[in-house]
């Protein structure tokens, strides 16, 4: 009979599986409920997903809405009714969430529930607005109160802690990879189709790529996300249309499976994340999935010089960085084109290091033997 290393979870996921943070308790841990939200835009309902020794037990969609309040208020209402519905109050097991709604009245959870809490924090916003201030201390609030943290990347673990600490209790967890068979791809003469995938925002830098375009008419870049919100598509719309664009665009602004999106990326060759620069921005502190998922899609990766991840594309030569200008994409797409063998077998080497399954099971040790 197989022995599972975590008895009782409740964690949080995405239909991009970024990280593969689902695949890997689904695998290790006897009983797992998945709390799906789906992002805002276009967002009509959330999903659970209940897991026992690895086999799919149920799924539902619960009812979630656009509208800004009602959308975090069903979201924890929802997350209520799952500690409540699908864990009994004899069973013990950990939340383990990088969303602080999770951690709303914690101590009542506790008198109903035999809960404790892990907290995976993800994105540090820099505060320069209230909302923001307000948001951040939040999340420290919580922070200090909870047993186990966990951080996407040093920068943060050292902001939320005043130096970086690697111990049991409080650690970076960078998102793992997937490793698999990379699919040869090779651009052909001046040919050549960029990738860009996740959420879509002014940070995003997407600009740049639209400017390389005007001056390459036989490049091309599909755009695999949503906007965060319906005035920002129309303002890139307008600005593909003005630079003359249109044809070597494909942007639907529609959420794609994990499937769909291998299947789009098959005739794509670089990855893009030409992220603004600079501390004032919150891509400058996190681990962006995108590149994860560019690197376990077999593409080099092309970043501004910026992220946490920047000193691992270095270090395995999977992808150029860049400052942001037109010069520099140029120089680095060339760069890719004479030796995409050689950053192919960079990006082996980085999912290798990141593989999930060896890597969390390090990481994760602290969840083991909670019963």
């Amino acid at each position: 009979m197989k022995s599972y290393r975590y008895k009782n979870l409740l964690i949080y996921s995405s239909l991009q599986s970024v990280g593969h943070v689902e695949d890997y308790f689904v695998e290790h841990t006897e009983k797992l409920v998945v709390f799906i939200v789906m992002p805002r835009p276009k967002s009509t309902f959330n999903i659970i997903r209940l897991y026992g020794k690895g086999t799919l037990v149920n799924e539902r969609n619960m009812w979630s809405s656009e509208n800004f309040v009602l959308y975090y208020l069903t979201w924890y209402l929802t997350y209520l009714y799952i500690i409540f519905r699908y864990f009994s109050p004899h069973e013990r097991f950990i939340v383990f969430s990088g969303q602080i709604f999770s951690f709303f009245g914690m101590s009542v959870q506790k008198i109903f529930r035999r809960v404790d809490f892990a907290y995976w924090l993800g994105d540090y916003f820099p505060p320069n607005t209230w909302t923001l201030r307000v948001y951040e201390w939040a999340k420290k609030f919580y922070h200090d109160r909870i047993r186990w943290t966990c951080y996407l990347s040093d920068r943060e673990n050292k902001i939320l802690n005043g130096i970086c600490i690697n111990n049991k209790n409080k650690k970076t967890v960078m998102w793992g990879v997937k490793p698999k068979g990379i699919i040869r791809r090779s651009p052909s003469g001046t040919r050549l189709t960029f990738l860009f995938v996740g959420l879509v925002r002014p940070s995003q830098g997407l600009e740049l790529i639209f400017q390389y375009l005007k001056h390459h008419p036989k490049c091309r870049i599909k755009i695999i996300g949503i906007c965060d919100n319906e005035a920002l598509f129309q303002r890139y719309k307008a600005m593909i249309k003005n630079l003359g664009i249109v044809a070597q665009v494909y942007f639907p602004n529609k959420f794609f499976s994990d499937h769909e999106l291998t299947e789009i990326s098959l005739d794509c060759h670089i990855g893009v994340a030409p992220y603004h620069l600079g501390p004032t921005h919150a891509e400058y502190y996190g681990d962006p999935g995108k590149v994860k998922t560019y690197a376990e899609l077999g593409l080099p990766i092309i970043i501004s010089n910026t992220t946490a991840i920047i000193p691992y594309i270095r270090r395995f030569h999977s992808g150029e960085i860049i400052q942001r200008n037109v010069k520099d994409v140029e120089r680095a797409v060339s760069s890719i084109r004479r030796n995409y063998s050689s950053y192919i077998k960079g990006l082996s080497q980085f999912n290798k290091f990141f593989s999930y399954e060896s890597y969390y099971r390090n990481k994760f040790s602290f969840l083991e033997n909670y019963s």
